[in-house]
């Protein structure tokens, strides 16, 4: 029973979600600045030209026959037809698709492989009394943590393609290229990650149940492995929706720097010439998957921790 009522009221949660990006993107191309059946028509068309693609388009309908129209279109797997190309937005989205998957795979492996020593290792170094270690931890990952991606890609595209020429500066045809984009929009995250890991840890190093297994002489691999290690994991993945949704935001700035033809750069392209069809494809894409991911984030920690699946009721 406590598992069903998890589900059911993390599935109306997401459902909810979806609706509310689902109508915000809908609405995208009616808030936005010009007419959509004169961008299609030509800006040197005349009336009847416009009023043509405007009936093409649907716009001559009523809004909520517009927003079922939508809807259905979405059911079938119709994301609409982009103004610039004339090619349907589904195929502009999956030719754009793998170099962000790409860069966000890289991303998160990085952020775990990281983000999460760096914070155990710096939890044992601060107990054990390092002091100086703690000063240059705090310090360093706080800096991390606050410079914009843009500025990190800058200063890894001028220093290890530019100065030293170790990695390209641009393009996505090898995974060499997707290295410095991918360290850039994990740098942050990872930070953040670590000084999170870093304080879950102290607080587990100092519970009761830790000393007790110290008082009794467990081996300290033993004691990290079964008591340290899945309660930072637990800390990890209760950030994992947010780490997600950064990477994605980040990957659409960072794709400009390194010059990655992914969804980032077409978003921004479509955004400069008023192509709103790919525009809101490539946005309700992306809002999907950062919820997606946030709902599975939840179920694997109710499997993990069920302690979470009271504390989200």
């Amino acid at each position: 029973m406590k598992w069903r009522r998890f589900l059911v009221s993390r599935f109306v949660r997401l459902a909810f979600v979806l609706v509310a990006i689902t109508t915000l993107t809908f609405l995208m191309m009616h808030l936005a600045p010009g007419d959509p059946a004169r961008l299609v028509a030509g800006m040197d068309a005349d009336e009847q030209a416009v009023q043509i693609a405007r009936e093409r388009l649907g716009l001559d309908q009523p809004m909520y026959q517009q927003f079922l129209d939508y809807v259905g279109g979405l059911f079938r797997g119709d994301l609409g037809t982009s103004f610039a190309t004339n090619q349907p937005v589904t195929e502009e989205i999956a030719q754009k698709i793998g170099p962000t998957a790409q860069l966000a795979v890289l991303g998160m492996a990085l952020i775990l492989l990281v983000g999460l020593p760096m914070g155990i290792i710096g939890a044992v170094l601060t107990r054990n009394g390092h002091r100086w270690f703690e000063i240059a931890f705090s310090g360093s990952t706080g800096a991390m943590a606050s410079i914009p991606q843009y500025l990190i890609a800058t200063f890894l595209a001028f220093l290890f393609a530019v100065t030293w020429q170790l990695l390209p500066v641009a393009g996505s045809g090898s995974i060499e290229a997707a290295i410095l984009p991918a360290v850039a929009i994990a740098v942050r995250p990872a930070a953040s990650i670590a000084r999170l890991v870093r304080v879950r840890t102290l607080e587990v190093l100092e519970s009761p149940y830790v000393r007790t297994a110290r008082s009794k002489r467990l081996p300290t691999r033993k004691l990290y492995l079964a008591h340290v290690f899945p309660n930072s994991i637990t800390t990890m993945l209760a950030m994992g929706g947010v780490t997600f949704a950064s990477l994605i935001g980040g990957a659409v700035i960072v794709e400009q720097v390194f010059a990655r033809l992914g969804l980032g750069t077409t978003l921004v392209h479509s955004v400069l010439v008023g192509d709103y069809p790919v525009v809101q494809g490539i946005v309700l894409l992306l809002g999907f998957a950062v919820v997606l991911v946030n709902a599975l984030v939840d179920v694997i920690l109710g499997i993990v921790d069920p302690r979470t699946m009271e504390a989200g009721r």
